[in-house]
């Protein structure tokens, strides 16, 4: 730990040895060098606004990186990466909130009280936990993975009343794990729900027909004002079952009146 300046409100305010050698190598926010100065009486005037703190540290991530703060309200990234940051975040600061740390997010990392020395030992705990795993939670990352797994297909597909997301996804060989790089395709799970996709528009029914239309897909294939095909519809939704087109089709060859209008030629072929 470091003293940085003796005019500070607070005497003997202190700035972790992390938090000192990022200010001093991060060219993206500084320029490095003599701007590490600068950098560090950003980070104390931070935490003597925001805290009473007496110090700052920052906690240093598996790849050398402070380890980044998560905030839902600038949430922008990738779901895998974005839940991994979420579940890190809540972990360090709810181990700084339990000892009675003050901690708080600073540039878009974590910052805690470096002049506790109960802060700095947590740090250094969540570092090492860091260095062997990136993930600080399974538990947590697997419910967080589970709940956007259910958003994506909640969003991607109109399941049928009585299903849900969850229902899909235990029918699935592994849970979906990000909008952004990976695809979610239900049909299979779906499938072994005992639903099909209507054969003409994206209604999911209870069938195992292949081929099956919707009962508004059907009925659309009506010719004029014929009300054979709506007939037919009545006694499919009676019956709790669902025709193919070749279902309409064979109803409208029996028809008086749609068979004349859909197969002209076959019909003046007959009469010649």
């Amino acid at each position: 730990m470091e003293r940085i300046a003796e005019d500070s409100p607070r005497k003997g305010f202190r700035i972790s040895r992390f938090a000192r050698e990022y200010a001093e190598r991060s060219p993206h926010t500084y320029g490095g060098g003599e701007f590490g100065t600068y950098g560090m009486w950003d980070m104390r005037g931070s935490a003597e606004s925001l805290t009473v703190a007496k110090g700052f540290g920052l906690i240093e991530d598996a790849d050398g990186a402070p380890l980044s703060d998560w905030d839902s309200r600038g949430y922008y990234g990738c779901d895998c990466t974005e839940r991994t940051n979420r579940v890190n975040a809540e972990v360090a600061h709810a181990a700084f909130e339990a000892a009675g740390v003050e901690h708080w997010e600073w540039r878009g990392m974590i910052a805690f009280d470096a002049g506790d020395i109960r802060g700095l030992r947590i740090a250094r705990q969540i570092s090492d936990c860091l260095a062997g795993w990136s993930i600080l939670d399974d538990d947590r990352h697997s419910e967080l993975e589970w709940d956007d797994a259910c958003k994506m297909i909640e969003d991607q597909y109109t399941l049928p009343e009585g299903v849900e997301a969850g229902d899909v996804i235990n029918k699935m060989p592994e849970v979906p794990h990000c909008s952004n790089c990976s695809s979610c395709d239900v049909d299979d799970a779906m499938e072994a729900l005992g639903y099909l996709q209507c054969q003409d528009c994206d209604t999911w029914l209870k069938t195992e027909t292949e081929g099956a239309m919707c009962r508004d897909c059907t009925e659309r294939e009506e010719e004029g004002e014929c009300t054979c095909v709506a007939s037919y519809v009545d006694t499919l939704k009676h019956t709790g079952t669902y025709a193919t087109m070749a279902d309409v089709r064979t109803i409208q060859r029996s028809c008086d009146t749609c068979y004349p209008e859909i197969w002209p030629h076959v019909s003046l072929t007959l009469a010649g």
